[in-house]
């Protein structure tokens, strides 16, 4: 037999309710003020052009979306934005009309080269986004940021055809074609062996000073994270170098519209949706703290806590 307490009523319960909620613990919040803290934008695919709709891009409306988008960034306290390639889908006239949006940012802004960028030249799409080389690094507090050329190794990379990178491209992509890859597109590309190296003296240069690192680049490298045609050629060594280095937090791209994530090694794998191919908008504010990433994101772009779980710590 069960027993059941009496329920006690208090006829002046109710008008304490309202002082007992504020004694009551609150929920944690992102502590995106901590020290050390450190916050940017990610902005990929925007791929404007002054041409009609092509299935679900929204070529000439990608425009205002990256001016609210500017607009609601410049309103918060960002480190910097960083675009992550194809912020146009071709024209050297489009991709200034683009430039003149992105350019209203009030914090720096950093580039990433895409396959639809380099339709100008490379030497061209480098002289208007302001970059002085293909890829680069930068770093912020404790943190070091690695922005790398997906179209190193690319048939669409801007090469002249003429060229022994261009042909190296067609060699890599006539191979990957007869071993039946997915990814074996001429709008894919490899990191080839020079920045490759780079990227290897990079990491160690960081980890030997106490640095974690967040890689940038156009295309995916790892399938779990987006469709498998999108990949980069050499996404398995890519991998490799990032997941065996022991400082690597995330490498974060664009290139496949639909976005996705994954976690590979301790390494957080993020495909940001393209902002060409969304209805309301699609960009990230991004919180680097000691354990954990926060990602806010606005319109098709969604919010994740992504724990971190790595042995190097940052000098303090």
């Amino acid at each position: 037999m069960s027993h059941r307490l009496p329920t006690i009523r208090f006829p002046w319960a109710g008008a304490l309710a309202p002082v007992l909620l504020l004694l009551l613990p609150r929920p944690a919040a992102c502590d995106c003020a901590a020290p050390g803290a450190i916050s940017f934008a990610v902005v990929a695919d925007v791929q404007y052009a002054d041409q009609n709709d092509s299935g679900r891009r929204h070529y000439r409306a990608s425009l205002e979306k990256l001016r609210q988008c500017v607009a609601d960034l410049n309103n918060q306290p960002l480190a910097f934005t960083i675009q992550l390639g194809d912020i146009v889908d071709r024209g050297s006239g489009n991709l200034d009309r683009v430039l003149a949006a992105f350019g209203q940012l009030k914090m720096p802004a950093y580039h990433v080269l895409g396959n639809h960028d380099l339709t100008v030249g490379r030497d061209r799409a480098l002289c208007k986004l302001g970059m002085a080389q293909a890829y680069y690094s930068f770093t912020r507090g404790t943190w070091r940021f690695v922005v790398l050329d997906c179209e190193d190794v690319s048939m669409d990379g801007g090469w002249p055809e003429d060229s022994e990178r261009y042909q190296q491209a067609r060699e890599w992509l006539e191979r990957l074609k007869r071993e039946g890859r997915p990814y074996a597109e001429t709008w894919n590309g490899a990191i080839g062996e020079q920045q490759l190296q780079w990227l290897r003296e990079q990491l160690a240069d960081a980890r030997a000073n106490g640095q974690l690192v967040v890689v940038f680049g156009h295309m995916p490298a790892l399938a779990a994270a987006s469709a498998d045609w999108a990949l980069l050629y050499n996404h398995d060594e890519v991998r490799q170098l990032l997941e065996s280095s022991g400082n690597v937090v995330a490498y974060i791209c664009g290139h496949e519209h639909a976005g996705g994530y994954a976690e590979e090694n301790g390494v957080h794998y993020l495909t940001l949706q393209g902002m060409v191919e969304t209805p309301e908008n699609a960009y990230a504010v991004v919180t680097l703290l000691e354990d954990r990433i926060e990602i806010r994101g606005t319109g098709s772009v969604p919010s994740r806590t992504l724990c971190l779980s790595l042995p190097v710590t940052p000098n303090r």
